[in-house]
């Protein structure tokens, strides 16, 4: 150690100036900096789930729609609101990207006219509202989908004309594009417009995370440099942890960006978890180093020692977070491999820069230089609090046991949940438009449901349309979240009401009718308005859309079952239901269970690393009590309180594991060094006087640094901050208290044996 602490002496200008010069030159590549909100990095490029909507988008031309809804609490069919309605629909007609727009001014009615069909706007003029309004109440296909069902409030659909796959740019052009026409829109009417959609929802995840990073990663990294200098008052407690944090997210964010990755809503937080992972390792050899100084130790035996003394538990804890979390770099969904290999390299960089740079820039520090104590806490001079553990061991392990029981009782409401349009706070745009959206008018989440007829036009076969029919009414008893369905058979309805009125059959009976039906309307239509997005070129496959209200992921997937699972007890037809609604329903399941596991997985190798190192059963499984013990509390407390698991959730039982790991180790490390010739209780107060420091004050910094987050409009992120400071300071209080009570329990002598 002399040896190196001597190069360090030597070179330490040259190390400063290297690294500093490393960093700034890898940082150029922030340039690069772009963010991404499409679904598809959530699945990898072998995906059946994205192949098989790639599909449907080749056949029926996507489902990339905005919805921009209002409310007339007089009614709708009034000459301003429809005037409004005629205006937006024309302007939205206008906007570049955008392939049709439906609304309830340019709904095609189908009427009879002698022996012709017509098929027309519905409402060309502010004209003969009172007949229009009694007319659209009493149409399946407006009411529920066009119009409330008090005529109080309607919505506009605007659908993109992006063909080859969600197109990320088009979709926040055009949402930019809606918002500043509605915004002129409001001044000029005094209405109130809200806007929701799928394409509402990738833009809105771009747009709160670039949000996000713009002002919650600087507020973060000022809120460490504000505490530092609170608890420390001096320039070296604020530069130490700080330079070790700031140049190893920059550098991990810098090859992220050089390997072509974006930040999305669940990376963009990688530097915070860079942040948690750094700070430990600079605090622990910065309070070591200060109260080797108070002690009279000269500034490079001081360096020396605080190095000697934490260099092998910040390797290990280190190793063990870089071994750990690697698991996540081999995922095949590319977020979570992205945040694997950042907090793996990010572990590593810590490591590197505590262990040259930090002791560098401690060695450049004259041997007058003052050293002030740690303001508000100093356990440095800490004594008697083994012998309290000692006395109080029973009772403190039978207190937390109680603690174990009745937070635990929550686990059994803990659900693994979520929903893409509860990612955002109530007040985000596309959040408080579905909500209104779903409260006035509709169900806002759309799925598409892809019916095969089982052969080439067999959509034209009555009986295929009749269980259709059949199918829609079981669908909406057994899920009354389905507010309305619609597809070609409606069309088919409508033709045979308007044209067979005598008829007592809703549907024809003929195949050929049928065809003549879908022929004549067709026809009618006016240009853009082809039903060819309907049904596929053979006429094999029908298109039914559902609009549902908001619901767990859970709950939509259940109901995704229930569709396949009807229409395979009714062969020879069979359907797939697909959409973007149902890809993120996929996504959020299927993320949130891959990051469970990989966390399962972390726990095991650093359990595995544990038992090489120490060779010791029972030690290894009191290290894994105080680690995993704050997961499962907090999980108790989600499930009375109602939280479920989402992607923040797991995203925070991996900083807590890495985190509490990291705390474990440096007291398992200095008790076994103090234990081989210290009493137990001289041994706890020990640990706590060169450990306890470093553990308090880190937990505080992160707890105050991870709850800026709360502040996000992205609601995991919010959870993300709930869950972790609250789970921190549970590990902080396991490692302190309940830890040297177990200690005491099991080795009841002075000394240690290993054996």
């Amino acid at each position: 150690m002399q040896r190196y602490i001597d190069f360090l002496d030597r070179y330490k200008y040259h190390l400063i100036v290297l690294t500093t010069l490393v960093t700034l030159t890898l940082s150029v590549s922030l340039k690069l900096l772009a963010f991404e909100g499409s679904y598809r990095i959530w699945f990898d490029a072998d995906s059946k789930i994205i192949t098989s909507y790639d599909r449907f988008r080749e056949t029926f031309g996507g489902d990339d729609t905005f919805v921009v809804a209002f409310e007339e609490p007089e009614g709708i069919f009034t000459s301003k609101v429809i005037e409004t309605i005629l205006t937006l629909t024309r302007n939205f007609e206008r906007i570049e990207g955008v392939q049709k727009v439906n609304s309830l001014t340019n709904y095609q009615q189908i009427r009879s006219q002698e022996d012709d069909v017509i098929v027309e706007d519905f409402i060309e003029a502010p004209q003969h509202l009172n007949q229009k309004a009694k007319e659209a109440l009493q149409d399946r296909l407006v009411v529920d989908h066009l119009l409330s069902k008090d005529a109080k409030s309607t919505l506009i659909s605007v659908k993109l004309s992006s063909q080859q796959g969600s197109d990320e740019a088009l979709n926040i052009a055009v949402m930019n594009t809606l918002q500043t026409q509605l915004k002129a829109m409001e001044a000029q009417t005094g209405y109130r417009f809200y806007i929701s959609g799928v394409p509402a929802i990738t833009a809105s995840l771009v747009t709160v995370s670039q949000h996000d990073a713009m002002r919650l990663m600087p507020l973060a990294v000022v809120t460490v440099v504000f505490l530092l200098w609170l608890l420390f008052r001096d320039v070296m407690g604020v530069l130490i942890p700080s330079v070790v944090i700031v140049f190893t997210f920059l550098m991990v964010l810098s090859m992220q960006m050089l390997l072509g990755y974006k930040l999305n809503n669940f990376t963009v937080n990688i530097p915070s978890f860079i942040s948690a992972i750094a700070i430990a390792d600079a605090m622990h050899l910065f309070l070591a180093w200060v109260q080797l100084r108070r002690k009279g130790l000269k500034n490079k035996e001081a360096v020396k020692e605080a190095l000697q003394h934490n260099l092998l538990p910040i390797a290990m804890t280190s190793f063990t977070t870089a071994t750990g979390f690697a698991t996540l770099g081999m995922s095949a969904i590319e977020p979570i491999a992205t945040l694997g290999i950042a907090i793996t390299a990010g572990a590593l960089i810590a490591f590197v820069l505590s262990v040259t740079l930090a002791p560098a820039i401690l060695l450049t520090l004259k041997e007058d230089y003052p050293v002030k104590p740690v303001r508000f806490i100093d356990l440095g001079r800490v004594s008697g609090y083994g012998a309290f553990i000692r006395r109080y061991d029973k009772r403190i392990v039978w207190a937390f046991v109680v603690l174990f029981l009745l937070l635990g009782y929550g686990l059994r409401d803990l659900k693994v949940d979520s929903n893409s349009i509860k990612y955002f706070s109530a007040d985000t745009v596309v959040r408080s438009g579905s909500d209104f959206i779903e409260s006035h008018v509709t169900g806002p989440m759309v799925y598409e449901v892809v019916i095969d007829s089982g052969k080439n036009e067999g959509i034209k076969v009555p009986q295929f349309l009749e269980t259709v029919g059949r199918f829609e009414k079981e669908l909406k008893v057994a899920y009354p979240s389905v507010r309305f369905s619609y597809s070609l058979k409606d069309i088919v309805q409508r033709m045979q009401a308007v044209l067979n009125p005598e008829s007592n059959r809703t549907l024809p009976q003929d195949k050929n009718l049928v065809a003549q039906y879908l022929l004549l309307y067709s026809m009618s239509l006016p240009q853009g308005m082809e039903i060819n997005d309907r049904i596929d070129t053979h006429e094999r496959y029908l298109r039914l859309t559902l609009n549902c209200n908001i619901q767990e992921t859970s709950k939509d997937l259940a109901m995704i079952a229930w569709i396949k699972s009807w229409w395979q007890k009714h062969p020879p037809y069979s359907a797939d239901v697909q959409g973007q609604t149902a890809i993120f329903a996929y996504m959020q399941s299927s993320v949130t269970q891959t990051l469970i596991l990989s966390i399962g997985m972390t726990l095991l190798i650093v359990m595995g690393a544990m038992l090489l190192i120490y060779r010791n059963v029972k030690m290894l499984l009191l290290f894994i009590l105080p680690n995993v013990a704050p997961i499962l509390l907090v999980g108790g407390v989600m499930g009375y309180v109602g939280i479920t698991v989402d992607i923040g959730v797991a995203i925070s039982a991996a900083v807590i594991l890495g985190i509490a790991v990291d705390d474990t180790i440096h007291f398992f490390s200095k008790f076994f060094h103090a234990i081989k010739h210290q009493s137990f209780e001289v041994a706890i107060d020990e640990v706590i006087r060169h450990s306890g420091n470093a553990m308090i004050l880190t937990t505080f910094i992160l707890s105050f640094t991870f709850a800026m987050f709360a502040l996000s409009s992205f609601m995991p992120n919010v959870h993300f901050a709930i869950v972790t400071v609250t789970a921190l300071n549970l590990a902080l209080l396991l490692d302190l208290v309940l830890l040297p009570a177990l200690l005491s329990l099991v080795y009841r002598k002075d000394g240690f044996d290993n054996s």
